[in-house]
């Protein structure tokens, strides 16, 4: 079982997760490649078809084309007594920039399903790791979500004034905050949002829970142009996205091109290389109008 220890002076939590030394860490180059029902296979990757056994029993499985698109089970090497992966496609290979529209909505119906059910028993924090500087451990696509406890307090942010626009779509919007505490980082939000004026309640009430398909469709396409325009821009980047816990509903993009040094340990300051304006203007001259 996870472990929590409360620093009573800064109310922050340490979680003890010693399971975590044992999960692996594979390379892309160690995994041969087989073509199969026009997919790229991995024959010994625990998330391709063929190697099911090889994972915990599936807690959600959506069909596709082939046996299935997506996989949920437990993670092995958890952090959290409840602790899931989300594995995206059977595809190996396919990040999400080249997945289709209807591919990428079912993920994001994927996202919802857990974040509800998981929501009843504490609160559910999802979150992608793509790439080793990000943290990934195996490079088949995949998310997570972890579930903690209501009474753990989290340093979660709040939603930042939308400026510095990206791309915007009929129901949301990519914009560098001016409070990015990192190079190139893209936040996307609800468009209900952009008006000032309105109320605390009308803000709560944006919540990932509650999206409708067409707000799922919507949402995932963004995400997919801003990641098409962070890769054209960065080149082979490695990436976090997480989902805020709590409405207003935001998903935040942290490129990992900044190796934080011991000031920013030191002091909890961020330093950032990049003005959030400037980044914006580099990262619209790589999206398309939607």
């Amino acid at each position: 079982m996870a472990k929590y220890i409360p620093d009573s002076k800064s109310n922050r939590w340490v979680i003890l997760a010693p399971s975590r030394l044992n999960k692996p860490h594979a390379t892309e180059a160690e995994y041969k490649l087989t073509q199969k029902d026009g997919m790229k296979i991995a024959k010994n990757c625990p998330f391709c078809p063929g190697n099911e056994e090889k994972t915990p029993c599936e807690i959600e499985r959506m069909r596709g084309p082939h046996s299935w698109q997506i996989r949920v089970f437990a993670n092995k090497f958890p952090i959290t007594d409840v602790h899931e992966v989300i594995v995206h496609s059977p595809d190996h290979t396919k990040e999400i920039e080249q997945m289709t529209e209807e591919e990428l909505k079912l993920l994001f119906i994927v996202y919802q399903h857990r974040i509800i059910k998981l929501s009843q028993e504490g609160v559910p924090i999802l979150f992608r790791n793509k790439g080793a500087d990000a943290g990934t451990s195996l490079p088949h696509p995949h998310s997570q979500i972890i579930l903690l406890p209501r009474q753990i307090n989290l340093e979660a942010l709040s939603l930042e004034p939308i400026k510095n626009i990206v791309v915007e779509n009929s129901m949301f919007v990519s914009f560098c905050p001016d409070f990015s505490q990192y190079p190139y980082e893209v936040w996307i939000a609800h468009k209900s949002c952009m008006n000032q004026e309105v109320t605390a309640p009308a803000l709560e009430s944006v919540d990932f829970a509650r999206f409708s398909e067409e707000e799922l469709t919507h949402v995932s396409r963004m995400l997919k142009t801003t990641l098409v325009a962070l890769e054209k821009l960065l080149d082979g980047f490695s990436y976090n996205y997480y989902i805020s816990p709590t409405p207003p509903f935001y998903l935040r993009i942290i490129p990992r091109v900044l190796i934080r040094g011991g000031f920013e340990l030191g002091t909890g300051l961020s330093t950032n290389t990049v003005d959030p304006t400037m980044a914006a203007f580099e990262i619209k001259k790589y999206t398309t109008e939607l």
